[in-house]
């Protein structure tokens, strides 16, 4: 069974939407897409969240991110979180950039990765500038590549520039020994090889 299937949990607190999420999850666990789709067409939110988490696990992103939409736009946190990935996986990059203009989270951050993954720097740049105080958690847990490290440092980045640094310092090690990748980097990109030096402790 799927992590978002595993993630999910009753929306409410009584034993009549305990059994509600129950019923929904074993009808997911059991490949009932029919009566999932029924039951979530009926208003059952749990119903809703498995069928489109078992639609998702099928690579039918398409059809889970239709499920999954009334949901989000309703406000349910773990919905959005669903929509936002969706929408980044399937590159429906307009629909994402709305949602994180109207104050969704997880779009902003899919927006976020999505520039990262891409090097789309100048507009990651642009949009961590203009949201960093939601953006700077994602910025400074430094899941990224050495492109999207150096923008963090030039931002201000603590860890970002002792990690570039450390990079870099290696790097210029390897090229003074004569590594052919490493001499070739910064024969190619000049503006690195010396980069930032007054960061240094």
């Amino acid at each position: 069974m799927s992590e978002a299937i595993a993630m999910t949990h009753p929306l409410g607190d009584t034993a009549e939407d305990a059994e509600r999420w129950w019923r929904a999850y074993q009808l997911a666990e059991n490949d009932q897409a029919g009566e999932l789709r029924e039951c979530a067409e009926a208003g059952d939110e749990h119903a809703r969240r498995q069928l489109a988490s078992w639609l998702a696990d099928r690579a039918r992103t398409g059809e889970a991110v239709e499920v999954i939409r009334p949901l989000a736009d309703a406000g349910d946190d773990i919905a959005e979180l669903w929509l936002a990935r969706w929408l980044a996986d399937g590159d429906h990059l307009d629909e994402l950039h709305r949602r994180a203009a109207s104050g969704s989270y997880p779009a902003l951050q899919e927006v976020a990765e999505w520039l990262a993954d891409h090097e789309r720097l100048d507009e990651l740049r642009e949009l961590v500038v203009g949201h960093w105080e939601l953006l700077v958690g994602w910025l400074t847990r430094g899941n990224y590549g050495m492109t999207v490290a150096r923008l963090a440092a030039e931002l201000g980045d603590v860890k970002a520039r002792r990690r570039l640094q450390i990079w870099l310092a290696r790097l210029r090690e390897r090229a003074a020994a004569g590594d052919e990748h490493a001499l070739g980097f910064l024969a190619e990109n000049p503006d690195w090889r010396d980069f930032r030096a007054e960061w240094a402790d």
